[in-house]
Order: C-alpha cells, then structure tokens, then sequence
C-alpha cells in the first residue's frame, strides 16, 4: 500500500490536540464554567460537578499519596479500579496544587491520539479509505464526542483513548509483524482494565480482532502470527483480570467491582420501583443488607433482589432501559458544555420557556435525534451488507465490540460519554457505507 497518499499521522494528531486546548482556554476564560469545573468541594460544593463521580476518583488518588494505598486511609478501595486515580495522582505529585489545571491539558493532548489510532484502525483493520475517515472525524469533532469531556475529571475518554490506541497497537504488531507493538498493546489493554472494569471478557474478542488483522493482512497462515495470537489471548486473560485479583487479595472478592450490583440494585431497580410505587421493598431490602458481614454476600443480596424485581416488572423494566438507551446514544455532547456553562436544562427550567423557545427547542432536539439515527442506520447497513457477502467473523466481532461497550451502560444511563469507546469505530463504519452511495454511485 502507497502510504505517501495519507497525510502525516502527525498532523492528524496535532489540528485536534489545538481544538482541545482552545475548547478549555475558551472554558476556563468564562468564570460561569471555570466555577464548574472545579473539584466539588469548599467554595465550589455546590457547582455542576456534584453529584457527579468525579470525587470517587479524586480521593484515592489524595489518600494515596498520603498513605500509599488507593481506598480510604489504608484500606483499598473495592469500588474503583486504580488506573484513573494513578494518573490523577502522577499530576498531583508533579504539579502540586495545580493539578486539576495540568489534569485538563495533559487530557487535551492525550485525547487528541484517538484521531490517528482511529485512521490506522480504518486502513488496517476495517479496510476503509481517507474519505470516510474524514467525514467520520468532522462529524466526531462537530458534535464534540472527543472535545467536551478533555476538562472533566472523569474516566470515559480516558479510557476510550488508552483502549483505541492499545487496539491500534494491537492491529499494527500483526499487519507489520512487530513484537515490541504486540508488547505494548497487552500493556495498554492492561491498564485500560485498570481504568474501568469492563474488559474481563475482552480476550475473546481480541483473538477475533487479531484473527480478522491477520486475515487481511494474508499472514494467518503464519505459525509466528498464529502463536502471537494465542499467547496475547491468554495473557490478557490474566492483566484483563487485574482489578478482580486486586479484590480477591485485599477482600477475598473475586469481582471486578461492585458497581454492576450497585447500578442494578441503586439504579435501575430504585427507577422501576419508584414508577411502581414499590420503594417499600428497596428500604426494607436495604434493612437486610446492612445486617449482612459479608461483602460478597451483600453483592450477592443486591443482584438476586434486583432480578426479582426484574422479572416481577418487566414492562417498566424494559421502558427504563430504552430510555436510558435514548440518553446514551441520541444525546448531543456539547448539551453537556452548555450545561457547564451554566444553561439550565432540567425539566423544571423546559417547563418555563416561551412557546417560541418550546419550539425551537423541540426542533433542535428533533434534528439531534434525526442525526444520529441517520448513523446508526449507516452502521447497521454496512455491518447487514458485511454479513450478506459472507464476513460473518468480521461483522459478528464489530457487533459484539459494540455490544459489549454499550449493555452494561443501559443498566444506569450516563448520557453519550457511555459511547466514547465505540463512537469512533461505528462512525468509521457508517461513513465508510455513506461514501458507497456518494463515492460510488450504482449505474442506473
């Protein structure tokens, strides 16, 4: 392949990075949003971040550096991973009380390295041209998936970075058949499970996404790739494990975390339970857990409880997870930077617009939800169209990526930030079936 067509990865990397620190020079300069976006503690408690998760990430990040140990004094924490609180705590150490500053900027930098990840994981691995990369990444950049959460201190991009870029890896050490490329990448994907606990069963799909590289790349047949594939496979089962380990050794807690059983039982069994006028059954279950020692038995308590409850309501259960679907995948990013910037969008502010702003608003919200789902049609035309023309392997591993990202997020919501480690993949795949029909119009 001619690779002197493509423009510098260097480039690819350096436009976005300067958006990002503009965005966050242009937030801080407002005093509205600055408020916002400092810790949610003192003079600032009451500011848009609390509430929020950012100080469950923040203060073991704090206590480490005081005690050494990610949790509270010297007990480790159960609930978060520690790959965002290390971060956290390496700007503390270097730039003191000016940390949260630095955070910002070194996360503008950093997040920009998902546009040229992106661009090798269109060539290398989804077969796509320039075309569709740049579309894809005019509208990432226009409706603001990888700008707005830079000065948020928050693991969603993060993440979605350290995983794409760690994926990137991955696709290259066999495309180019480099070892140190290999190494790097069960590093990266190794401390992506450290930043959320989402990638126990990531090695399953690892083996597909490396069968697929090699697959296209004409080097399956290769007894080195063949072993490289295995050996990534079963290594990543163990680093994929980290954060389980961790709890088995501190807690004798063979769970990732206990957030799953946290969103299910606090989240959206609170949410069917109150639409049911049934939140009795969550006060009184709660009376029993807090006489529970255990903590695996208290996980235990809070995911039988929720099935029931589950299982008992499944109609309002259903509509909870489709509304939470709506938020995740339909919601425009730059809402979360007007509401930074101090514009009220709750419901109860909805309620007191004119009748000309009603509409307007509706109209906005209308072309929003039209956008997206022109996407996500795109993306199930061309994932329909791989399956159809016999890439069965290839287009069941992209939908199993995707799904694997998105499921659990339907358990709590979270808005589109749930979609960061997927967007850019099914973006790439929705312009690369657009520029079938523009690029390549069928003869009539």
């Amino acid at each position: 392949m001619n690779t002197n067509k493509f423009p510098p990865i260097v480039v690819q990397y350096i436009v976005p990075a300067v958006i990002n620190i503009i965005y966050i020079i242009v937030m801080l300069s407002n005093g509205t949003t600055a408020f916002n976006l400092q810790m949610p503690e003192g003079q600032f408690t009451k500011n848009a971040m609390n509430g929020t998760d950012v100080m469950t990430y923040v203060e073991p990040a704090r206590n480490f550096l005081t005690y050494g140990v990610f949790g509270k004094g010297t007990v480790p924490d159960h609930v978060r991973t520690i790959g965002y609180p290390m971060f956290l705590s390496l700007i503390m150490a270097v730039f003191g009380g000016n940390w949260l500053y630095a955070v910002f900027f070194v996360q503008a930098l950093l997040f920009a390295a998902i546009y040229p990840a992106l661009f090798i994981i269109n060539r290398d691995f989804l077969g796509g041209g320039d075309r569709g990369f740049y579309r894809a990444s005019i509208f990432l950049t226009a409706t603001g998936c990888f700008i707005v959460t830079a000065p948020v201190v928050l693991t969603d991009m993060f993440f979605a970075v350290v995983f794409t870029c760690g994926l990137c890896l991955g696709i290259l050490s066999i495309v180019r058949q480099r070892l140190l490329y290999l190494i790097m990448y069960i590093i990266l994907i190794g401390y992506a499970a450290e930043v959320r606990p989402t990638l126990g069963l990531y090695p399953v799909l690892n083996a597909a996404v490396l069968v697929i590289a090699a697959r296209k790349a004409g080097v399956i047949n290769t007894k080195k790739i063949r072993s490289w594939i295995a050996a990534s496979t079963l290594i990543l089962m163990v680093v994929c494990s980290g954060p389980a380990i961790r709890n088995y050794i501190n807690h004798g807690l063979f769970e990732f975390t206990d957030i799953a059983a946290i969103n299910l039982y606090d989240y959206l069994m609170v949410e069917v339970l109150f639409l049911e006028d049934k939140m009795d059954v969550y006060h009184k279950t709660n009376q029993e857990i807090a006489r529970i020692p255990n903590l695996e038995d208290q996980i235990k308590k809070k995911k039988e409880t929720a099935l029931r409850v589950f299982l008992q309501y499944p109609a309002t259960t259903v509509g909870k997870l489709v509304t939470h679907a709506e938020a995740i995948v339909l919601k425009l990013p730059w809402l979360d930077t007007a509401a930074l910037a101090g514009v009220d969008l709750s419901p109860t502010a909805a309620a007191k617009l004119t009748p000309r702003q009603r509409m307007i608003d509706k109209a906005l919200a209308m072309l929003i939800t039209l956008c997206y789902v022109f996407i996500y049609s795109l993306f199930a035309s061309y994932i329909i169209r791989q399956l159809r023309e016999g890439r069965l392997l290839y287009g069941l591993t992209i939908i199993g990526v995707i799904v694997y990202f998105l499921l659990p997020p339907l358990i709590a919501g979270g808005g589109f930030r749930m979609t960061l480690s997927v967007i850019g993949l099914i973006a790439l795949c929705a312009f690369e079936e657009l520029g079938r029909y523009f690029d390549n119009p069928t003869p009539v």
